[in-house]
């Protein structure tokens, strides 16, 4: 009869949910994305097959049957794409020797799978150049209730009003400026797993556990990392791959307990502790969301290559922020050469001081960074003099380290020996004498970060 393994991938899943700034909308394609690997889920059930996981767009399962393969391939894929217009929906198929796959079969699915999506495929949605178009998105429009959207739009919205029907309860945003504070800012927050690819592809157990083991392990994670005060809701939460829009008064402490959680629950479920690295991208509630997941997910990447610098087998959870101030970012090295890099008379000051880890030794912690920013948020401190201090460092390095010291001179001491202690958590060598070290081969001031997140938030983030 055979045995097959079979995959399906849901690609540009980021593009889809954030393809425009309308709330409902996204949480509407959040909804769909997961109604798809639910009925997958469901659909399974119907034939002789062992399922293996459902989660951040990748469904996988064995079939023990060949024709109920092929009917199950004529009916999924065209069922998913009619009840979502605009994603791409890539399969494929490896027949095994066993009930379980083993590892080098997993690799020639991923291989295969690889494949169909580098082949394009013809959207549902595509449109005549004579056909009206939805002002929003450029794509063919239909008219609904008088208003123009496109079909994804209209799918996206209905998608919401049910979720939101099945669930009551549930607090309701219906904006983007529902999650903002009064500094008009929220946060994009991308988090990913490390290490997983090579686990399991070494992985000797049954992957259809591991898989189920894993996606629960990361959604009590978030459960434990959220409370009744906090705006925020997830995006993507599958898997080891998470993502979320939140007040950005709470986003470094969601993450930082994320991160810790992630750590906890993945030891308490899978019997070894899992590891993972995150991006914050803070901006205005207006700013258009797919730069500002696109910098999240930079940021992550970023904070995963340093911590693998550490320990490449098993990188240490950090993170990654930065606050958006212009929409002309193309990769982070560039953004750091343009804007993140000051240039005086003498020397080349760095301003990305990061990552900041859950838990390493000589490294900036975000436990302590978070502590930092709250005691420059006194009223006596001298945040506001170093924000100066940075603007003549930018100019003449001598004039810039005479007002360093005459800030010392006029502060309050309780706030710069408190501020001391911490910044000498980051590294011996930096004080309120002294904000500026080498680090990674660069000279650094965490003073820039600091200010990000005081400029962005308010006070009483723990």
């Amino acid at each position: 009869m055979g045995k097959y393994l079979y995959g399906a991938s849901i690609q540009g899943i980021q593009g889809f949910i954030f393809e425009t700034n309308k709330l409902q909308e996204i949480v509407g394609a959040s909804e769909i994305i997961k109604d798809i690997e639910d009925s997958f889920k469901e659909e399974i059930e119907k034939y002789k097959t062992k399922f293996i996981m459902s989660a951040a767009g990748n469904m996988k399962a064995v079939f023990y049957n060949k024709d109920e393969l092929q009917e199950f391939l004529l009916y999924f894929k065209k069922e998913t794409l009619n009840r979502a217009y605009g994603l791409t929906f890539s399969e494929a198929i490896v027949e095994i020797e066993d009930n379980e796959p083993n590892s080098n079969e997993r690799t020639i699915l991923e291989e295969r799978l690889k494949i169909q999506r580098n082949r394009p495929s013809i959207p549902l949605d595509l449109s005549l150049n004579i056909t009206k178009l939805a002002s929003s998105t450029a794509k063919g429009a239909v008219l609904v209730d008088e208003e123009i959207l496109d079909m994804a739009s209209y799918q996206k919205r209905e998608a919401y009003k049910k979720f939101l029907n099945n669930n009551p309860r549930n607090k309701e945003f219906k904006n983007i400026s529902d999650f903002s504070n009064s500094k008009n800012k929220v946060a994009v927050i991308h988090i990913d797993g490390n290490g997983l690819g090579s686990l399991i592809k070494n992985l000797k157990g049954s992957i259809s556990e591991f898989s189920k083991n894993l996606d629960n392990a990361t959604k009590e994670a978030f459960k434990l990392s959220c409370d009744d005060s906090m705006d925020i809701r997830e995006v993507i939460l599958g898997g080891d791959d998470v993502t979320v829009i939140c007040n950005a008064n709470n986003a470094l402490e969601f993450t930082y307990k994320f991160l810790k959680n992630f750590e906890l629950k993945t030891k308490d479920k899978l019997g070894s502790k899992l590891t993972a690295c995150a991006g914050i991208a803070i901006c205005n509630e207006k700013f258009p969301f797919h730069y500002a997941v696109d910098l999240a997910e930079e940021l992550c990447k970023e904070a995963k290559k340093d911590a693998k610098k550490i320990n490449p087998n098993l990188a240490p959870s950090c993170l990654m922020f930065h606050n958006i101030q212009s929409s002309n970012f193309e990769n982070w090295d560039l953004y750091i050469e343009n804007e993140l890099t000051i240039r005086n008379d003498k020397e080349e000051i760095r301003l990305d001081f990061g990552p900041y880890y859950l838990d390493e030794k000589e490294k900036p912690k975000i436990r302590d960074f978070i502590y930092l920013c709250e005691i420059y948020r006194f009223d006596d401190s001298p945040i506001t003099r170093l924000r100066n201090w940075l603007s003549e460092l930018d100019k003449n390095s001598y004039l810039a380290k005479a007002l360093l010291k005459r800030i010392n001179e006029v502060s309050s001491h309780d706030v710069l020996n408190s501020a001391t202690k911490v910044l000498q958590r980051f590294d011996n060598n930096l004080s309120s004498e002294n904000l500026i070290i080498k680090k990674d081969n660069h000279y650094k001031t965490p003073i820039y970060d600091v200010l990000q997140i005081i400029s962005n938030t308010q006070r009483g983030v723990k």
